[in-house]
């Protein structure tokens, strides 16, 4: 239902904007565990500004895959895939990685 995603999305900006308050360095430490799909998610609704600044204190190869990532999806063909993507991910726990 859309009331469901609203909620969801509602959600989510509550996420962005806790990380947008965050220091960056911490927010960059907490972005370097991130998996991706989520990951891309977040940065790419956070001010591009303050993204910038966590980005400079990421580990260079989260921060490489994570502008790799950005650049891939924005030069996507079709909007709609991108914003088809978002529900997927609300609600759904995702396994920690383990090294």
């Amino acid at each position: 239902s859309s009331q469901k995603s609203e909620a969801d999305s509602a959600r989510f900006k509550s996420i962005v904007t806790m990380y947008e308050g965050m220091k960056p360095k911490d927010a960059a430490k907490v972005f370097d565990r991130l998996e991706m799909s989520v990951l891309i998610e977040i940065a790419s609704q956070i001010q591009p500004r303050k993204m910038s600044d966590i980005l400079g204190l990421m580990m260079p190869e989260a921060a490489e895959r994570l502008t790799v990532e950005l650049a891939r999806r924005a030069g996507a063909d079709k909007p709609a895939e991108v914003s088809a993507e978002l529900p997927k991910i609300e609600g759904k726990v995702l396994p920690a990685k383990t090294n």
